[in-house]
């Protein structure tokens, strides 16, 4: 806080403080994820500009790093679990070239999923029948292969 200690506002002039507040979004990776309220980030007390410096970058890239973990983890949760409705996971597994149960322990939150895969398994997941189709039609499966 010494270093803030003086510190103006490029902006417009106005004192630096640091300020802790709900509210506040960062982006990371391929989401927009809230930043913890109680984080405090050098803010001019009269305009609202944000100064983030190296060490409260760092700071809120750890934060962000672990929301995002856990976002993939409980969207993939949630995509698998509405395919699962119509397509076997094992199908599944096979048609995107997984190991046998690994979407079982992504359900089960022991796994960290790609954002990539997350990014299918959310397409997958809405319509499940038609995209498993699809994707076997598309990597040249036979019907009987599918089952």
């Amino acid at each position: 806080m010494s270093k803030l200690k003086g510190r103006r506002c490029a902006e417009c002039g106005g004192m630096i403080r640091l300020v802790a507040k709900p509210g506040r979004r960062g982006r990371y990776k391929t989401m927009m994820l809230p930043i913890p309220a109680s984080l405090k980030i050098p803010t001019c007390a009269s305009c609202g500009s944000e100064w983030i410096d190296r060490a409260t970058g760092a700071a809120i890239d750890v934060l962000l790093e672990r929301a995002f973990r856990g976002e993939l983890r409980a969207r993939a949760k949630d995509a698998i679990e509405r395919i699962a409705k119509q397509v076997t996971k094992q199908r599944l597994e096979r048609l995107l070239g997984l190991s046998q149960g690994y979407l079982s322990h992504l359900t089960a939150g022991d796994r960290d999923p790609s954002p990539e895969l997350v990014s299918q398994l959310a397409l997958i997941a809405r319509a499940p029948k038609q995209r498993v189709r699809e994707l076997e039609d598309f990597w040249g499966w036979k019907s009987k292969d599918a089952a």
